[in-house]
């Protein structure tokens, strides 16, 4: 059973949901703990006392997307599949992940505002693609009797899977220029992926 949050959790819950939407609409510069309080309820001695003021509440809330955008990864359910398998199923839901629309968003701020607070950029990566790359991670760790034949490192692979995943698709996405795929199209490029990546790899496998 779910342990009950405490009325301090769900008050701070609130403000991290509110203050993470105006961000991923109006920019860091664009909104004021005014007016994030003013929406989520509270007040801004909370704000300060709870985040240290509207950077913190900004770095708290993109930690806390990047950990709901990742969630579901780690629910899949890879029962009665191999490595190869695994690896397809988990890739088309990566796509699907950071090719949403709130995704693209989220990387576009986090890049943005990156580059006058390192520390969001920090967040974003460790709890956004740092994050995605461990779950690629364990699926390969729980196949290591498929992967003995290589001498590649298991941490190399799913970053070299994760940054393939990562490429045209979104940056297309990213420069405004892309658009977003039906799921049969993200299926085929997450297929793709894979077999160029483990390719050799997989056609070893006994």
């Amino acid at each position: 059973m779910p342990k009950k949050r405490s009325r301090g959790e769900v008050r701070n819950g609130k403000l991290q949901r509110v203050a993470a939407d105006l961000f991923l609409k109006r920019g860091y510069e664009g909104v004021t703990v005014d007016k994030i309080v003013e929406l989520a309820g509270g007040s801004k001695s909370t704000v300060y006392s709870e985040f240290g003021g509207k950077c913190g509440l900004f770095i708290s809330s993109i930690e806390n997307l990047c950990r709901e955008s990742n969630e579901p990864l780690t629910k899949i359910d890879y029962t009665g599949l191999n490595l190869e398998g695994s690896l397809k199923k988990l890739s088309f839901h990566i796509l699907k992940l950071i090719t949403a629309k709130r995704s693209v968003e989220l990387h576009r701020l986090a890049i943005g505002e990156a580059v006058n607070c390192p520390e969001v950029g920090e967040a974003w990566y460790t709890h956004g693609p740092a994050r995605t790359a461990s779950i690629i991670r364990s699926v390969l760790e729980s196949h290591r009797d498929e992967l003995r034949r290589t001498t590649v490192p298991i941490e190399r692979m799913a970053v070299m899977l994760h940054d393939s995943l990562t490429g045209d698709t979104l940056y297309r996405l990213l420069a405004g220029v892309g658009k977003h795929e039906n799921d049969a199209e993200l299926e085929r490029l997450a297929c793709a992926a894979v077999d160029v990546i483990f390719g050799n790899i997989l056609s070893e496998v006994p």
